[in-house]
């Protein structure tokens, strides 16, 4: 019994180096062919890179504007301010956050739809200058049968075209630059890889203004109410930790309402200028070539076993 045993996997690993030396032989056999087939793939390849639209990597990096965040906390004082109808100012990492959030906003796209010069070079393929007036880009080639297919997969019509607006600004801008913040250094990056790295640059710059002037005006706004709230706790106030903890709450916020009163960055201020890369970072040359060698390895060996297989 244990004879037999030991014959037939003697037997089994026989067969498995014979399909192996036959694998390997088909293949070189058929070296030719996938040789072929790489250089084919190398070719499309180097058509692709020839084609492509060269994209460059635009990055703008942002810190929060110094600012003293070791004051009192009184959170007792949110409840009661809440209660007379008084927004009391957020800290500073707060409102960092309120600027990455409202970057991308609908209302900063309002505001950036005022600039038409910039919306144009937005929106180019729909800009009409003959006419003055914008239109839906014409359709390519395979774009009628690809809205029918839509059509019978989804059973909905094709959108009505809508001219550039704050929703579609505010929408393009989601997907035109990222915005990440490192959790080491708190810094905020603006990122964006572009064939049009100038527009971009016009494009993020307008943003992070009207985004850090829309905080400093309401800040401006609210803070005579707050400043009026903390004088009237401070009269109230019997408790000397209290009364002190009051004056310091005031004295740093008279302090922010000087830096928002004197035009210069109120929440976010650049750290470095905004910089483009000197190459194009897509499409990546190196990348591209190395997936069409492999590529055409494998498309080469699948013909020549399939040829094999096909033989009587």
């Amino acid at each position: 019994m244990v004879s037999e045993q030991s014959h037939m996997e003697t037997a089994s690993r026989d067969n498995d180096e014979i399909d192996l030396r036959e694998l390997f032989g088909a293949l070189w056999r058929g070296k030719f062919l996938i040789a072929l087939c790489i250089i084919a793939a190398i070719c499309l390849a180097s058509l692709y890179l020839r084609t492509a639209e060269r994209k460059y990597t635009v990055t703008y990096v942002f810190a929060p504007v110094a600012s003293d965040d070791t004051g009192p906390n009184l959170s007792g004082l949110g409840g009661l301010a809440s209660l007379a109808g008084v927004s009391l100012p957020s800290s500073s990492s707060g409102d960092f956050k309120t600027f990455k959030y409202l970057l991308k906003s609908e209302e900063v796209a309002s505001v950036v739809s005022e600039d038409e010069e910039l919306v144009r070079k937005i929106f180019a393929p729909e800009w009409r200058a003959e006419s003055g007036i914008y239109q839906r880009p014409p359709d390519g080639p395979y774009t009628p049968h690809i809205r029918t297919l839509k059509k019978l997969l989804t059973g909905q019509d094709p959108s009505a075209y809508v001219a550039p607006n704050a929703a579609r600004i505010s929408n393009w801008m989601r997907d035109a630059f990222a915005a990440s913040e490192d959790r080491d250094t708190g810094f905020l990056t603006l990122s964006s890889e572009t064939a049009k790295p100038e527009m971009m640059l016009a494009v993020m710059e307008r943003v992070t203004q009207e985004t850090d002037r829309l905080l400093k005006e309401r800040y401006i706004q609210n803070s005579e109410q707050t400043m009026g709230f903390y004088q009237q706790q401070l009269a109230r106030a019997r408790a000397r930790e209290h009364r002190e903890a009051l004056a310091k709450l005031i004295a740093q916020e008279d302090q922010k309402l000087m830096l928002a009163s004197k035009g210069s960055f109120f929440v976010a201020e650049p750290l470095t200028n905004p910089s483009v890369s000197l190459h194009p970072t897509s499409p990546k040359a190196s990348l591209v070539l190395a997936l069409s060698v492999v590529l055409g390895s494998f498309f080469g060996a699948a013909l020549v076993l399939i040829r094999k297989a096909l033989k009587p």
